[in-house]
């Protein structure tokens, strides 16, 4: 994002400010109210997963500054929709192009958490997705790191028989300190399915397991070189420059994205009153890490 705001050649320039907020839905919050009160913000652009529950509805009814989100989430509604837009496709569209990865005749297959929020959304959409379908139930495992050992245990009579194994959430619960993520050899499942929170740093860490793992993103940036997510980012900071109220209107701003198309790097968002997670899902697609980058996968054959 800072590397696109330097190179800009064009009128309005944006100024960015990095925060971080460690992944926490309260300093989310805080740097909300922060921004509210001082004034000095014309927009915001939140990369880490985000619970839209009441407190940060009213925090973005509050503040009234278009907020971009780069990560899942539903479609928004209330009267914080109109500040919010999503440019990852919703929990449910996600779930459904995992599933629909998964041979039909397979035995049950294992969702696996790791106690976060994110994790926990993902697990009872996949799980949905699953009961719409009139499938087998998965079986839902802890691989927390108080689970780790039991974890271990109970999911070793389902290694080898072509179980889909989905975990949720960001992979570095399943990748530090200690690798839950099978090997992809003979005598482990080669159905395995991480989180579209999956990005290249997380990817490389694999190491033995990267043969046999799945992950949804955006088709787009692997043939740019980028990650969905710096590719997504990217777009967000693009999008809010491209949508700026030259007299600095926020509502302005916020009806220029909401009625508009834009083709970015990681795919073309359409906005629209009722729509306010734009991105094109039929773009949606399975990505894998081949030879250090990431790359469109083929298909997922079950272990024999």
């Amino acid at each position: 994002m800072q590397q696109w705001a330097d190179a800009q050649r064009t009128t309005p320039r944006a100024k960015v400010r990095f925060v971080d907020v460690a992944g926490s839905d309260a300093r989310l919050l805080l740097e909300l109210k922060r921004a509210s009160d001082a004034g000095d913000t014309d927009a915001f652009v939140v990369g880490v997963p985000a619970t839209l529950d009441d407190p940060l509805a009213s925090a973005i009814a509050l503040v009234r500054r278009p907020i971009l989100l780069t990560l899942p989430i539903a479609e928004p509604s209330g009267d914080a929709a109109r500040w919010i837009f999503g440019l990852a496709p919703t929990p449910d569209v996600i779930a459904r192009a995992l599933v629909d990865a998964l041979p039909s005749r397979t035995t049950p297959a294992i969702v696996v958490t790791s106690g976060s929020l994110a994790s926990g959304r993902e697990e009872l959409a996949l799980t949905s997705t699953f009961r719409t379908d009139g499938r087998p139930m998965p079986f839902v495992m802890s691989a927390a790191p108080d689970q780790r050992d039991l974890f271990m245990q109970r999911v070793k009579p389902f290694l080898g028989t072509g179980s889909g194994m989905f975990f949720t959430g960001p992979a570095a619960s399943y990748l530090d300190p200690q690798r839950v993520v099978p090997a992809a050899d003979a005598t482990t499942t080669v159905l395995v399915f991480l989180s579209y929170l999956m990005d290249a740093n997380d990817a490389g860490r694999l190491g033995d397991a990267a043969p046999g793992v799945r992950w949804p993103g955006l088709r787009r940036p692997t043939t740019a070189g980028l990650g969905t997510h710096a590719a997504t980012a990217t777009d967000a900071i693009a999008l809010l420059a491209a949508s700026a109220d030259p007299a600095g209107d926020p509502e302005r701003t916020r009806a220029r994205i909401e009625g508009g198309t834009f083709a970015g790097i990681a795919t073309t968002y359409r906005f629209s009153a009722s729509r306010h997670v734009g991105v094109d899902t039929g773009e949606i697609g399975l990505l894998a890490w081949e030879n250090g980058r990431v790359v469109a996968a083929r298909p997922v054959v079950p272990a024999r």
